[in-house]
C-alpha cells in the first residue's frame, strides 16, 4: 500500500489506493495442534455428559466418533515418526461421519433406513482402501492424496446424509435439520479442494495450501463442533419427550380405572361438568347401576372372576351408549353413565338394551348370569352432579329394595326389570330393538362410540 508524505508532514492515502491485506498461510503442524485441543475438548464434554446424564442408545457411538477425531489429529501430528501415521490418521478422519451414522441408527432404532448397518462399515473398509492404494503408489503426490481423501469423505457425508434423511422425524426436530444441513454443506465445501487436487494430481506443489485447503478443514472441524452440540440438543429432547409421555401415563393413571378402563369418579365428574355446559339445561339424565349380588359373585368366582364380571360390564356399557355420553366407574361395582340431552325414559330404554345385551355377551364368553339395578334421575338445570349422583344413588338402593334387576327414577315408582322388554314400547324403540343392539335409537339422533373418552 503506497503511502504520500503531504508538506504538513501528515501521511495521506490516495484517493484510490487498495488496501491489499494478504492472509499469511496458515502453519499447519500450529493449526493441527489447535484442532486436535478443540476435538479433545468436544469428546471430553461427550463423556462427561454420558457418564452424568441419562442417555439413550447410539449416544456413545457419538461419542466415539469425537475420540476417533481427536486420535486423527495426534496421527497427524506423529507422521514424521512413521508414514503409516498418515493413512492412521486419514482413517480416523474417515469414520467420523459413518460412526455418527452408527450411533443415529441405535438412536432411532425404529427407523427403517435405507441400507443395513454393515453397508456403513463396507463404505468406509473400500474408501480407505483406496486411500492406501494411492498413498502407497506415490507418497510424496500431495495431490493424488488430497483428491482421493477428498472424493471418499465427500462420499461419506453424502451417504450419511442421505440416510438421515429416512428418519421419519427429521421433518419435526429443528436439530435433525440441522444436522442434515450440515452434512450437505460439509459435501459441498470439499467440492472446490477435491477439484484443486485433482488438477494437481501427479504434478509437484510449490503452495500445499493452496491444495489442502487448511480453510476447509477449519470448517469441518466447526462443523463437527456444532453437530456435537445437536447430538446433546437431540438428547435432551428425547429426554423432553419421555418426561411428556411419563406425564400423560401419570394422568392416564389417576383419571382411569385401570381394570374396566372407564374414567374413575374423579375424572368423570370434571368431565361431566364440561358436558353439561354444552348440552341443553334440564335435558340430561344420569344412571347409576352395579351389579347385583357382587360380593356372591366374589365369594363363588374369587376375585379374578369379579373382575371379570366388572370388566364385561363396563365393555357392554361402552358399546351400548354414543360417543358423547360418559361412562364411569364411582367404585366397587358401581358404575356412572351421563346422557345428554336424554329423557329418562330413553335412558330407561338404554338401560334395558344394556342389560340385554350383557346378557348375550354372557352367553358367548360362557359366564354365569348377572344382573343389574338403575337409578335413573333427570338432572336440573341449576342442579349440581353431586345432588344429581346422590339422587340416583338413591334410586339405585329403591331399585336394590324392591328385589333388584329393575332400574327406578328420581321422579317416579319402580319400574318393571330393567332385563324385561317394555310392554308397548314407542313404535321408534320398538323398531331400534329389532336392529342391531348397539346401534342408538333412532329418536335420540346419534351413531355408535366409545362411551370411555381416550387419554
Amino acid at each position: 500500500m503506497a503511502l504520500i508524505v503531504t508538506q504538513s508532514g501528515r501521511f495521506d492515502r490516495p484517493r484510490h489506493a487498495v488496501v491489499n491485506l494478504p492472509l499469511e498461510p496458515l502453519h499447519l503442524p500450529t493449526l493441527t495442534v489447535v484442532i486436535g485441543v478443540v476435538l479433545f475438548t468436544a469428546a471430553s464434554i461427550m463423556t462427561l455428559v454420558g457418564a452424568t446424564q441419562r442417555t439413550y442408545r447410539g449416544f456413545w457411538w457419538w461419542t466415539a466418533a469425537q475420540w476417533g477425531n481427536m486420535a486423527s489429529a495426534i496421527c497427524l501430528l506423529m507422521h514424521s515418526v512413521h508414514p503409516w501415521f498418515v493413512p492412521a490418521s486419514t482413517l480416523l478422519t474417515l469414520q467420523w461421519p459413518l460412526t455418527m451414522l452408527a450411533g443415529t441408527r441405535q438412536f432411532y432404532a425404529r427407523t427403517n433406513f435405507r441400507t443395513p448397518q454393515w453397508a456403513d462399515l463396507v463404505l468406509l473398509v473400500a474408501g480407505f482402501a483406496l486411500y492406501v492404494s494411492v498413498w502407497s503408489s506415490n507418497q510424496d503426490d500431495v495431490g493424488a492424496r488430497v483428491a482421493t481423501f477428498s472424493l471418499i469423505n465427500i462420499a461419506n457425508y453424502g451417504y450419511t446424509a442421505w440416510q438421515v434423511h429416512s428418519i421419519r422425524d427429521w421433518r419435526q426436530s429443528p436439530y435433525l435439520k440441522t444436522i442434515l444441513f450440515l452434512l450437505c454443506v460439509a459435501v459441498i465445501a470439499q467440492m472446490p479442494r477435491m477439484v484443486a487436487a485433482f488438477t494437481a494430481w501427479g504434478a509437484p506443489v510449490a503452495d500445499t495450501n493452496h491444495v489442502q485447503q487448511p480453510v476447509v478443514l477449519i470448517g469441518l472441524v466447526a462443523g463437527v463442533m456444532f453437530s456435537v452440540y445437536m447430538c446433546l440438543l437431540l438428547t435432551y429432547e428425547r429426554t423432553e419427550q419421555d418426561l411428556r409421555e411419563s406425564h400423560r401415563q401419570l394422568r392416564v393413571l389417576a383419571d382411569f380405572d385401570m381394570l374396566t378402563q372407564v374414567p374413575n369418579r374423579r375424572h368423570f365428574n370434571e368431565m361431566a361438568l364440561q358436558t353439561l355446559r354444552l348440552a341443553a339445561p334440564g335435558r340430561s339424565s344420569l344412571m347409576v347401576f352395579n351389579i347385583d349380588h357382587f360380593k356372591q359373585i366374589n365369594e363363588e368366582s374369587g376375585h379374578a372372576g369379579g373382575d371379570e364380571a366388572l370388566k364385561l360390564v363396563a365393555g357392554t356399557a361402552r358399546k351400548m351408549l354414543r360417543s358423547r355420553d360418559l361412562l364411569g366407574r364411582l367404585g366397587g361395582d358401581e358404575f356412572v353413565a351421563l346422557l345428554p340431552d336424554t329423557s329418562t325414559k330413553d335412558a330407561l330404554y338404554v338401560a334395558d338394551r344394556m342389560v340385554r345385551q350383557l346378557d348375550r355377551e354372557r352367553r358367548v364368553l360362557h359366564q354365569k348370569p348377572l344382573s343389574l339395578s338403575f337409578g335413573v334421575v333427570q338432572i336440573g338445570a341449576q342442579e349440581s352432579m353431586t345432588d344429581a349422583t346422590q339422587r340416583a344413588e338413591q334410586a339405585l338402593q329403591q331399585a336394590k329394595q324392591q328385589g333388584r334387576g329393575r332400574a327406578v327414577t328420581g321422579e317416579a315408582d319402580a319400574l318393571p326389570p330393567a332385563n324385561a322388554a317394555p310392554t308397548e314400547p314407542p313404535e321408534a324403540d320398538a323398531e331400534w330393538a329389532a336392529q342391531d343392539p348397539r346401534r342408538r335409537a333412532s329418536d335420540r339422533g346419534d351413531t355408535p362410540g366409545d362411551g370411555a373418552p381416550h387419554a
